[in-house]
């Protein structure tokens, strides 16, 4: 579909739902006033292999809209897989509490699928150009690893080397950044010392810290953490500091970035407690999840209760009774039994703009 065609069955969504009050007059113009951009890998850039899984990748706020804002646009990405086997109802769990770390690839039957690694490898392109934020829990607990968008895209490599030039070229035409930047929110001295990051630093155990890796490194934190941290993670032009007082205001953190590094957009990969806070501090954006069928009993233990906090969504708890609670199902990509979708949650104008 074209941009208008996606943007006008949007509206008629929206209207549909103002119509039965489902959502106020202001969230209704305020979702219009923002409007949304659709890229088409094969016909804005003739990346046919890529076009093949995602004909469209819509993004809920357009340019223009994203340029006013005193705070960067943010999205998230997940993937999450139905807990029970009951064809789409869900509910939709983004870990698995019994398995080491999450259990997060065992949310497709063990196996890598090719829509969400494309999924989440347009979406760090796309939305991670400018910064990806993290809280220093996520940091510390993949410090082996870089998550940009070649930890996905690179599974490509041999099994489809079409998609994987795809996906250069798209970050090629995107425009690269010269440095890769990384946002760690570490709200305070006790986080710093909890994860022991000093001792971790100094052993090079932390990817993204590492100089010959080009990141350039952004902590956000309060007076105690910047006070903590200084000595043991001096600033450097591979690491700075943005110090929200003696609390910690992540408002006026996302406020500097935007004001003093000209970061437009954000992809929060911090975890579903970060992606929360941002979400009732009303600077959360969007979400892109891609939903898998249920894994088996084997994988999912079907015959214990759901840990409620490993829940994401269920079919019903959005605003428009889609998966998300206060979200709004903006787009949906299905190949076979699953499905990519992308949900906006409304914004506050007065705090954004």
């Amino acid at each position: 579909m074209s941009c208008q065609e996606i943007f006008t069955k949007y509206i008629a969504h929206l209207e549909f739902l103002a119509e039965r009050n489902q959502i106020g007059s202001d969230q209704l113009n305020h979702f219009l006033h923002r409007g949304i951009e659709v890229i088409s890998p094969s016909k804005d850039f003739g990346l046919e292999s890529l076009g093949k899984i995602l004909p469209e990748i819509v993004i809920g706020a357009n340019s223009e809209y994203i340029s006013k804002l005193k705070v960067p646009y943010q999205a998230t990405s997940y993937l999450a897989a139905n807990a029970m086997d009951n064809n789409d109802v869900g509910p939709y769990v983004y870990k698995i509490s019994s398995r080491k770390a999450g259990g997060v690839p065992f949310l497709t039957g063990g196996k890598r699928r090719q829509i969400d690694n494309a999924f989440a490898s347009t979406h760090r392109i796309l939305m991670g150009r400018d910064a990806i934020m993290v809280s220093a829990d996520n940091l510390m607990l993949n410090k082996e690893n870089i998550w940009n968008w070649h930890f996905f895209g690179d599974f490509f490599r041999e099994s489809d080397p079409n998609l994987f030039k795809d996906l250069c070229e798209l970050e090629t035409r995107i425009g690269k950044t010269q440095t890769h930047r990384y946002v760690i929110v570490a709200r305070s001295d006790k986080t710093f010392k909890r994860l022991h990051m000093k001792e971790e630093y100094e052993k090079n155990r932390i990817a993204v810290l590492d100089k010959q890796n080009d990141i350039h490194v952004i902590f956000v934190t309060n007076e105690s953490g910047y006070l903590f941290a200084r000595n043991s993670l001096p600033e450097s032009a591979e690491l700075s500091y943005i110090v929200t007082g003696k609390d910690f205001d992540f408002r006026k953190a996302m406020r500097t970035l935007r004001e003093e590094y000209h970061i437009l957009k954000v992809l929060n990969d911090g975890g579903r407690q970060m992606s929360n806070g941002v979400l009732e501090s009303g600077l959360l954006g969007e979400e892109r999840v891609t939903l898998e069928p249920y894994p088996g009993d084997e994988i999912m233990h079907s015959n214990k209760e759901i840990d409620q906090s490993s829940i994401l969504g269920k079919k019903g708890l959005g605003i428009d009774g889609s998966e998300l609670a206060g979200a709004v199902l903006l787009h949906s990509i299905g190949i076979g039994k699953e499905r990519a979708n992308v949900y906006t949650y409304p914004l506050n104008d007065e705090i954004v703009l």
